[in-house]
């Protein structure tokens, strides 16, 4: 937990990810092995790293975990998202691949790799509320807010441009 006192350790991680829909109008989703969302579906991404763009960042992660490599990425938000204990920080941006190709088997850091309908799929509350400002989900308001207090999550999004829902 962060003292406040200027420790390194207690600034926010600064991460991107990406939307990756197919063309079998599925997205591609990761099984998290570690972190703070260990086990549940989330979106290809991770931590920006000193001197890459976050875009370039969401390009990477991608390739690393799920295996696709993606082009034409559009930002579809920043969210900040902390643990009410303070156990975490992140302000991740969000963008949305509007091509993608498998090129390789994926899984840096991850249990498994899935490619399906986002009505077929639970995934973590805040994939939800990404998903939606993306415009390919509509998950239900407050199971989002459920599950985000649930789990003592405090997200605040700021979506870049209203998307057409492709389901």
């Amino acid at each position: 937990m962060c003292s406040g006192t200027g420790d390194r350790d207690c600034e926010p991680t600064i991460a991107a990810l990406a939307v990756v829909p197919v063309d079998s109008g599925e997205v591609v989703f990761v099984r998290q092995q570690r972190g703070p969302y260990a086990g549940w579906l989330l979106l290809p991404g991770g931590k920006v790293e000193f001197g890459e763009s976050a875009q370039d960042a969401a390009c990477r992660e991608t390739v690393e975990e799920a295996g696709f490599e993606v082009g034409e990425l559009t930002p579809t938000g920043v969210y900040e998202i902390r643990a009410e204990d303070g156990s975490y920080h992140f302000v991740m941006f969000a963008f949305r691949a509007g091509t993608a190709i498998r090129v390789a088997a994926g899984g840096h850091h991850v249990d498994g790799v899935l490619q399906a309908p986002v009505d077929e799929v639970q995934p973590h509350p805040t994939v939800m509320r990404i998903l939606n400002d993306a415009g390919v989900a509509r998950y239900p308001l407050r199971d989002i807010e459920e599950g985000l207090r649930r789990d003592g999550i405090l997200m605040r999004g700021h979506p870049i441009a209203a998307q057409a829902v492709v389901v």
